[in-house]
This record gives structure tokens, C-alpha cells and sequence, in this order.
């Protein structure tokens, strides 16, 4: 009997997000940067695609993403200085723009990642804030002028994505177009204590914010399409009951999000969600939104329940099922094979996708993401 041929990543990875049968149930880790261990190493996303589908035998993706433009007129400058009860220099950042003055400073301590720059969208920002970026309306204002979408061409578009699409269409792997963040980027923007606060006590400030970045994300997911893309991706990290009400996320989310995943639906592209720990309060929010694929759900931390989720969350694509944290960072191989088949117990092989959540760091125990593949092989026969 000929054997049956098998699917590419592209081909599997848009029919999991259906929900359809597959050749065999896909592992598509994420990884935080290249492994430091040898015959594993890559400096360039060929070489990252090469040690995937080649070395290691996991599917892949390619990202693209669409750029934050800002108005012409828009200038920036940054500068440090010793700050009398700071133990780091404070490293301050100013833009200028039409309407006003946006200003942030960050301790830049010895594994601050950005150099002379602080990001408007950073994680690494939060905990290190001696000011935020957004601290009253006015300052929404002027960051509207600095978060837009970029005015570009279709050819400029096509132009852009070129080198992305040869990868791909070369490697047979499909091409995620990012498209938002929502309310995770408040978190960025106000600081985390504040943005609670705010949504509590100013929560017009808040639901400005949401909109103007629901306009980009709009704006991102059309340009996604024009662009090609595979499918697009939202992240919703921090839009989670670890920080807002289950009424606030009604409030200020699911509208939007709505309204995002039918403009990704109308123009045929599947469209992923990003969440992580908060969620059991949330399940029927989840539920009711039309997300082909849930991405990084945490099964140890956060008390989540595996079982409750899947009952209540079937039909959607789930990607992970493996702590990376606890499972890959802290873990050792039984554990981690443990994890594997506790995934698809819970979850079946049907529609899933095996991963770490949310990625592997570079550091962690590499004998446990070998331990996870393997036994991901002997469970779906993929090899």
C-alpha cells in the first residue's frame, strides 16, 4: 500500500485551525531566541526554520508585521542622567508632536534590552517605569499621532513582505500577520498599578486607549490581507481576569475584538488569540468569540483548569499545553512528557497543537524541549 503523503506545515498548521483532521497532530514550539547548544544554534529565520522542520521535526510559522507609522512632524530624543535615590541612571525619552509632549524614563539597569530607546510597547518597561508614558487624557492625545498605521502602497506592501513570502513559500510554512494588542498595551503605556486604577477610577481613559489601538489593529488586519498573510494573530496577554473584571473586559474588549475577528473572517484568514492565566472567569467570554485558535493557555499556573477549559472551549483550536516556565525551565524529562500526554487527554489530537507556553527561553534544560518532542513523535507517530 503507497503511504500516505504527507502535509506541509503550511497545509497542516490552516487545517488544525479548522478544526480538521490531520496527517498528525503538529508541534509548533515558539522559541524566546536561538538555543545555545550545539547543532541547534540559528542567527536568521532560514536557519530557525531549517533546525524546526529539519533537525528537530516541529512545524513552523513566519511572522509578519505590519510597522506603527506616526505623523511627519513627529521628533524624538533621548537622554540619561543620575537621579539623586536611584540606583540606576534614569534613561528618559521625549516626543515632541503636533499636539503635545510625550515623555517616559526607565531605570536602565544592566539587563535593560532596549539601549538608548524605550519602546512605547515593551514588557521589559513596566517594572523598571520612574514614569510612565500616559498619565492624563491630554497624553492620549499626542499618542494617537505616534500609534498609527503605516500609509503604505500595494506595492510598497508587496515590496515588504517579499523576502517573507519566498521563505515561506520555499519552507511550505504558513505567514502570521500580527495585528493588535488591546488592553496588553495598557499595561506598557500607563504601568500596570496605574492601568488597573484607571480603569476603575478614569475608565474613559482606558477605552480611549482601547480604541485607538482597535483603529490600528482594524487598519493592520486589512493591510494583513492585502499583504497575503496565512492568518493573523491578536494578542491578548494581559486581557485577562489577572487584571480586569470580567464586566470591564466586556466593556472595554468584546465589541472590538468582535469586530476584529469579523474583518478577518470576511476576508478568509483564520485568526488566533493569545491569553495565558485569568481565564476561568472568563470561559463564555472566550466561548462567544469566534477565534479559530486560543494560543497559550497555562496548564499548572494559575490554578487553570484543563478539563473545565476543554469542555467549555471545544470546537476552537487550542496551541500549547506545556508550561514553559514550570514544565521546561523547572521540570525534567518525565515531567515534561507527562505534560504531553496530559495534553492530549484533555484536549485529543484533533484541532490541538503541542507547544510550549508561551515560549522557550534559551536557557532552560534543552534535554526537556528533546524530551517533549520526542514524546510528542511516539503519541501521533509523526516521525
Amino acid at each position: 500500500m503507497a503511504r500516505e503523503k504527507r502535509m506541509t506545515s503550511k497545509e497542516r498548521i490552516l487545517a488544525v485551525f479548522r478544526n480538521e483532521t490531520t496527517d498528525y497532530a503538529p508541534c509548533m514550539p515558539i522559541f524566546w531566541s536561538s538555543p545555545d547548544v550545539d547543532g541547534y544554534r540559528w542567527s536568521s529565520d532560514e536557519e530557525r526554520l531549517a533546525v524546526a522542520i529539519d533537525v528537530l521535526g516541529v512545524d513552523a510559522f513566519l511572522q509578519f508585521t505590519i510597522p506603527v507609522a506616526r505623523q511627519r512632524d513627529v521628533t524624538e530624543r533621548t537622554w540619561t542622567e543620575e537621579v539623586p535615590g536611584e540606583s540606576y541612571p534614569v534613561l528618559n525619552k521625549r516626543i515632541e508632536t503636533a499636539r503635545g509632549t510625550l515623555t517616559a524614563a526607565v531605570r536602565m539597569t544592566e539587563d535593560w534590552p532596549h539601549g538608548m530607546d524605550i519602546p512605547l510597547m515593551s514588557d521589559f518597561s513596566v517594572s523598571r517605569f520612574v514614569k510612565p508614558w500616559i498619565e492624563t487624557e491630554a497624553d492620549l492625545d499626542y499618542f494617537e499621532l505616534v500609534w498609527q498605521p503605516p500609509d503604505l502602497t500595494l506595492d510598497q506592501l508587496l515590496a515588504a513582505i517579499s523576502s517573507t513570502r519566498e521563505l515561506a513559500d520555499r519552507r511550505q510554512v504558513p505567514i502570521c500577520g500580527f495585528a493588535g494588542l488591546g488592553l496588553t498595551l495598557s499595561l506598557s503605556l500607563f504601568g500596570t498599578e496605574n492601568a488597573v486604577y484607571y480603569s476603575i477610577e478614569r475608565p474613559v481613559m482606558l477605552d480611549r486607549m482601547a480604541e485607538i489601538d482597535h483603529q490600528m489593529t482594524m487598519r493592520r488586519i486589512e493591510l494583513c490581507v492585502e499583504a497575503g498573510v496565512d492568518y493573523v494573530s491578536r494578542n491578548g496577554f494581559y486581557e485577562t481576569t489577572d487584571f480586569w473584571s470580567p464586566a470591564q473586559i466586556e466593556r472595554f474588549l468584546s465589541k472590538r475584538l468582535r469586530r476584529e475577528i469579523e474583518t478577518a473572517h470576511q476576508a478568509g484568514l483564520p485568526i488566533s488569540y493569545t491569553v495565558c492565566t485569568g481565564i476561568m472567569p472568563i470561559l463564555e467570554h472566550l466561548r462567544g468569540l469566534d477565534f479559530d485558535c486560543l494560543f497559550g493557555i497555562e496548564p499548572v499556573l494559575g490554578d487553570q483548569n484543563m478539563a473545565a477549559i476543554a469542555r467549555e472551549l471545544g470546537g476552537k483550536c487550542i496551541w500549547g499545553g506545556v508550561s514553559a516556565p514550570y514544565h521546561i525551565g523547572e521540570g525534567d524529562p518525565a515531567i515534561v512528557r507527562k505534560a504531553v500526554r496530559d495534553f492530549y487527554s484533555n484536549f485529543g489530537k484533533t484541532g490541538t497543537i503541542l507547544a510550549p507556553v508561551p515560549s522557550i527561553r534559551p536557557h532552560w534544560p534543552w534535554e526537556n524541549t528533546l524530551a517533549m518532542i520526542d514524546e510528542w513523535k511516539a503519541l501521533t507517530r509523526a516521525c
